[in-house]
C-alpha cells in the first residue's frame, strides 16, 4: 500500500491479452495483477489488444483501454506471417502508448510475453522510464517436447526478449531455469513470481447444493464419478495421455464420467481432437467435450467434479491448477513445469511422471501412473476430500493475489529507485519495430 504522505505507483501494462475479452493464462495474469494493483492503491493503465472494437474500461484506480489493430496494420496484415503482423500491431500500441504517457505520466512500463516488448522499449526510452517483461511461456525448447519445431521468427522475438537490456519476471522456478540454460540471461536480471489470483469466488459455493445437483445430472448420475479437464485442447496439455488413461480407468472404473471443457487453437489441434475421439469412439459415452466456457463457468464445473487433471508436457505454470485446487478439488498433474511446484505430491494431489523420449524428440505422460493416479483418489474418497482441503490452504497460503501483487512492487519500486545510469540497459540498442 502506499503510504498516505506519498504519491502513488503509476504503472502502464501493455499486453496481448485481457481476460474479459480474450480469455487466456496471460489474459487472466493481466487482469488479476492489474485489479490487485489498482485495489493496492496503484494507479494502473492497461493498454491490450482487442479483435472486437475499441472500448475503455474503468475500476477504481484502474482504466484499460482495449485497442484493436488500426486500418493500416489489418490491411497488411493478410500478407504478413504472425510474429510481423503482431510486430506491426506494436506500432499501434506504440501509439497509444504515447497518449496514455502523456495523461498518465507512468513511473514504470510492464508488458507480457515478447508480443508487446518492442513497444514497451520504445515507450520506455522515449518516456525515460525504466520497462520490466514477464514472461509466461517459452518456445524453445519447450515446444520440442511435445514434436513442435519452434517458428524461426518467434524464437527471434525471444532471444530479443532476454537479450539481457530488460529485467524479467518468469511465473515458475521452472521457466526460470529455462530461461537461463536456453538464453543466457543474467540470475540479477531474473526474478520468478508464481501467478497468483482472487481465489475468493472459487473457494466459496455460488450456488444452494439443490442447484449443484442439478447441473451434474445433466453429465452424470448420482453416483458416477466426474473427472474434470479444463483448459486448451492441445498437444502440450496432454490430450492424448487423458483419452489414453481414461481407457485404462473406465475398464476399471465402468461409472466414471470425464468432462473436457476447452476448445482447440488451431488446424493441427482439432486434427488431432478428430482422431482421439475417433479412435476411442467406445468411450464416446463417458467422455464429454464441452467446448470453451468462460472462467466464472469453470468453477461450477469444480463444484460438480471429483477430481482435477492437469497432465501437461510442459506448463509454464497453471492457473487451471489453481483454479481446481481452490475450489477444493484434489489434482492429478505431471511432474513437469509450474505443476511440480504446485502441487504438493500425496498431500493436495498427485503428480506422475513425463516420459522422456528419443534425443531431442517428444515426450509422453506416462500413461499407467495417470492412470492409477486417478483410480487411486477415486477408490479412497475420503483421501481425496482431504487433499481438497488441502490444496485450497496451499492456495491461499502460496498463490493468493495479494502475494503475487506484492513481489511485482517489490520488483517494480526496485527498478524505479534505481540510479538512472544503473537502470540503463546494459546494451545500447534501437528497437526495430518491424
Amino acid at each position: 500500500m502506499a503510504s498516505p504522505n506519498s504519491a502513488p505507483l503509476k504503472a502502464l501494462i501493455l499486453a496481448m491479452e485481457y481476460t474479459p475479452n480474450v480469455a487466456g493464462g496471460v489474459g487472466t495474469y493481466v487482469y488479476e495483477l492489474a485489479r490487485g494493483l489498482a485495489r493496492g492503491g496503484c494507479k494502473v493503465t492497461v493498454v491490450a489488444y482487442t479483435p472486437g472494437e475499441p472500448a475503455v474500461l474503468r475500476e477504481p484506480n484502474l482504466t484499460v483501454h482495449l485497442v484493436p489493430p488500426s486500418r493500416g496494420s489489418l490491411s497488411q496484415a493478410a500478407q504478413l506471417s504472425l510474429v510481423r503482423g503482431i510486430r506491426l500491431f506494436n506500432e499501434d500500441l506504440v501509439h497509444h502508448g504515447r497518449e496514455r504517457i502523456r495523461e498518465e505520466q507512468p513511473d514504470l512500463i510492464h508488458f507480457h510475453q515478447w508480443h508487446t516488448h518492442r513497444a514497451a522499449r520504445v515507450l520506455g526510452r522515449e518516456a525515460g522510464v525504466p520497462v520490466l517483461g514477464t514472461s509466461h511461456y517459452i518456445s524453445e525448447p519447450a515446444e520440442r517436447w511435445w514434436g513442435q519445431t519452434p517458428d524461426p521468427e518467434i524464437l527471434e522475438e525471444e532471444r530479443s526478449f532476454y537479450d539481457g537490456t530488460t529485467p524479467v519476471i518468469s511465473v515458475s522456478e521452472s521457466m526460470s531455469e529455462l530461461i537461463r540454460e536456453t538464453y543466457g540471461l543474467s540470475a540479477s536480471l531474473l526474478h520468478t513470481i508464481h501467478c497468483g489470483m482472487e481465489a475468493g469466488p472459487f473457494l466459496e459455493p455460488s450456488h444452494t447444493p439443490e442447484q449443484y445437483a442439478r447441473l451434474r445430472a445433466t453429465v452424470a448420475t448420482p453416483d458416477d464419478p466426474v473427472v474434470l479437464y479444463t483448459g486448451r485442447l492441445h498437444p502440450q496439455k496432454g490430450i492424448t495421455a487423458i483419452f489414453a488413461a481414461a481407457e485404462r480407468v473406465l475398464a476399471k472404473r465402468p461409472e466414471v464420467r470425464f468432462l473436457l471443457a476447452g476448445g482447440t487453437d488451431s488446424r493441427e489441434s482439432t486434427q488431432m481432437v478428430q482422431g482421439l475421439t475417433q479412435r476411442y469412439a467406445h468411450l464416446r459415452h463417458r467422455i464429454k467435450l464441452l467446448g470453451k466456457l468462460p472462467r466464472r463457468q469453470l468453477g461450477l464445473l469444480h463444484r460438480i467434479s471429483d477430481l482435477a487433471l492437469v497432465p501437461s508436457l510442459y506448463e509454464p505454470f497453471g492457473y487451471t491448477a489453481i483454479e481446481a485446487m481452490a475450489s477444493g478439488l484434489p489434482l492429478v498433474a505431471t511432474r513437469s513445469g509450474g505443476p511440480a511446484e504446485i502441487v504438493e505430491h500425496e498431500k493436495t494431489g498427485m503428480l506422475v511422471p513425463v516420459l522422456p523420449g528419443a534425443p531431442g524428440g517428444p515426450r509422453e505422460v506416462d500413461i499407467e501412473a495417470l492412470a492409477n493416479a486417478q483410480l487411486h483418489l477415486l477408490e479412497d474418497r475420503q483421501r481425496a476430500r482431504s487433499m481438497g482441503l488441502a490444496g485450497q490452504q496451499r492456495v491461499v497460503e502460496l498463490f493468493g493475489l495479494p502475494r503475487m501483487v506484492a513481489a511485482n512492487r517489490v520488483v517494480y519500486q526496485k527498478l524505479i529507485d534505481m540510479p538512472a545510469r544503473q537502470a540503463e540497459a546494459p546494451v545500447a540498442r534501437r528497437e526495430v519495430l518491424s
